[in-house]
């Protein structure tokens, strides 16, 4: 009778298993290491968090101080349109209420123009210079002129608002802020950026995988390899609930930031966003032989889109040649689509587009990467 051969393999996965039991495992293995590694919870949790806490407690605002120019008889209705809570109004001359704009004493002023007919003008005095807050202090004004118009003659067009930007002398001039505050600006573009480093890290450990020889012995095993690709992504979304879970609830208790009226379209931009970067990951895993050399090419790719994918400011006031540089970066579309689904109030139609050239850039990227990409270190 022939004796029956038994290869290794039948040893390794009980008959039946299928892969999901080395996934479930290679997942949890990668979740430990994530825990254990110090600089991962540093730059991808800590860091994006810093930049929330400082730069909202640096711009967001309280009530602010408005010169208000205008015939008695509007007054009132100024009053009425500008609550104490979030406005102090005075009322002064049209020279020294440009002058207090200029000297940040005023954040803004209504200069209402009385007029025979009909529209009445009113200009909306803002320093031009002051790119954070103007942008909510503006549509506040606009709001105003709106409650002016309703309650003078209730139908348009009684009265017509004029932005009028003042420039100090020497003073730089900018685009305003198209959004409720710039906090609500701000936490949109630096999660998007939170999710970018956590792709790109996980690059680098996988080359630090690879040179320790880890992957070789992964790569014995068993296991398919898209088992050990599918534990790197669930791993890793892991991480970016984390990271969305610290920046949110962090953002909500100082600065009431929420996930928007569109949680699930939220969630889908996420994901695909996640699956983008980390599908950079991997491609910078592929290119790379040495732990440092993924560093450097991480970097190449994240810095750039940190400044100029809109993060910080808003790409409509930037240079030109600025925002075409923009287009070709991806943190401008996930940042993009982020923001108008938190703080725009858009619904999932109006961020498809980004949500697309999301998609096509993270499986372009992907399939290079697998063409690429080497289990074995350098030299073998």
């Amino acid at each position: 009778m022939s004796e029956r051969r038994t290869s290794p393999a039948q040893f390794a996965r009980p008959l039946g298993a299928g892969p999901w039991i080395p996934l479930a495992a290679l997942t949890l293995a990668n979740i430990k290491i994530l825990y254990r590694n110090r600089q991962v919870l540093l730059f991808n949790v800590l860091v994006p968090l810093l930049l929330i806490v400082i730069f909202g407690g640096l711009f967001q605002r309280g009530p602010a101080t408005v010169d208000v120019v205008a015939p008695p008889q509007y007054y009132p209705v100024l009053r009425h349109a500008l609550p104490e809570s979030s406005f102090h109004l005075h009322e002064t001359s049209a020279q020294v209420a440009r002058q207090q704009v200029l000297d940040n004493h005023a954040a803004f002023a209504l200069v209402v123009v009385a007029a025979h007919g009909t529209p009445v003008t009113v200009r909306i005095l803002e320093n031009s210079s002051n790119v954070t807050q103007n942008g909510a202090l503006t549509a506040e004004a606009e709001a105003a002129v709106g409650a002016l118009n309703q309650t003078l003659l209730h139908r348009p067009p009684a009265v017509e608002g004029v932005l009028q930007p003042v420039h100090a002398p020497g003073g730089l001039s900018s685009d305003s802020l198209a959004n409720n505050n710039y906090i609500a600006f701000l936490a949109p573009g630096v999660l998007a950026y939170a999710v970018l480093a956590g792709g790109l890290s996980a690059g680098m450990r996988l080359v630090g995988d690879r040179e320790r020889g880890t992957l070789r012995r992964i790569r014995a095993t068993p296991a398919p390899a898209w088992v050990f690709l599918a534990a790197s992504v669930i791993s890793q979304f892991v991480l970016v609930a984390i990271q969305i879970a610290v920046l949110l609830g962090v953002g909500h208790l100082l600065y009431g930031i929420g996930l928007g009226p569109q949680p699930l379209p939220l969630l889908l931009v996420l994901v695909v966003g996640s699956l983008c970067f980390l599908a950079a990951g991997f491609l910078v895993a592929a290119l790379s032989r040495r732990e440092q050399a993924a560093v450097v090419i991480a970097n190449l790719i994240e810095l750039p889109q940190l400044f100029v994918a809109g993060v910080f400011y808003p790409l409509s006031g930037a240079p030109l040649w600025l925002q075409k540089l923009s287009i070709v970066m991806p943190l401008t579309y996930f940042s993009s689509a982020l923001r108008g689904l938190m703080a725009e109030g858009q619904t999932l139609g109006q961020v498809t587009n980004d949500i697309l050239i999301l998609l096509g850039v993270g499986v372009g990227v992907l399939l290079v990467a697998a063409r690429t990409f080497r289990f074995e270190p350098s030299g073998h």
